[in-house]
């Protein structure tokens, strides 16, 4: 496991933090999804054997927010 710390724009609320939690947690290999709203950021653990940063960071782009 990998911890990964992404930095995430344009998350406004309690409901953005919740769609960038759960677009994550649908991946194979995420676990601890931790989403840090002021901070703008989110901490995902990741098996990187089942799936890469890149791929979740895609996953938050589909949820409709943009990664860095």
């Amino acid at each position: 496991m990998q911890d990964v710390t992404i930095p995430v724009k344009g998350m406004k609320c309690g409901g953005c933090a919740k769609n960038v939690e759960n677009a994550l947690k649908s991946l194979p290999g995420a676990s601890s999804v931790v989403v840090d709203l002021k901070g703008a950021k989110v901490k995902v653990s990741l098996d990187t054997s089942k799936t890469t940063v890149d791929q979740a960071k895609q996953k938050i782009r589909e949820a409709g927010y943009k990664p860095e």
